[in-house]
């Protein structure tokens, strides 16, 4: 097998997943996430008199607060998979795990950005 035939099979199998995974949790930390507003309130409490305080700022990092959270729990059931069948590394099995993980997780923001589950404002 030539080096482009790997490449493509290693991006395939590998960079796509974690790439896709990714960008679903960034979708959970738009702003219409139902954790947005609980989310902003605690870091709200952290955040007060400082630099991160200013709301252009505080937008964003809320945002980058959700996304990260739910790519930390989407990541618990491909590492569980990994740890029971003794894998040193991951798998596409266990990215695609973490994939759907994050699916389930940015459900609600979905189903509200197609327009099936009305936003609350």
């Amino acid at each position: 097998m030539d080096w482009h035939q790997s490449h493509v099979r290693r991006l395939l199998g590998r960079d796509l997943l974690v790439a896709a995974t990714v960008g679903v949790s960034l979708v959970n930390g738009l702003d219409i996430s139902p954790a947005f507003d609980t989310i902003s309130f605690y870091l709200a409490s952290f955040a007060r008199n400082s630099a991160l305080f200013h709301p252009d700022a505080f937008y964003y990092l809320t945002s980058l607060a959700i996304s990260l959270m739910t790519l930390l729990l989407a990541g618990i059931p491909a590492a569980l998979y990994e740890r029971v069948r003794g894998l040193e590394r991951s798998t596409p099995v266990s990215l695609a795990i973490w994939l759907l993980a994050a699916l389930l997780l940015t459900l609600p923001v979905i189903l509200a950005v197609l327009g099936s589950v009305p936003v609350e404002e």
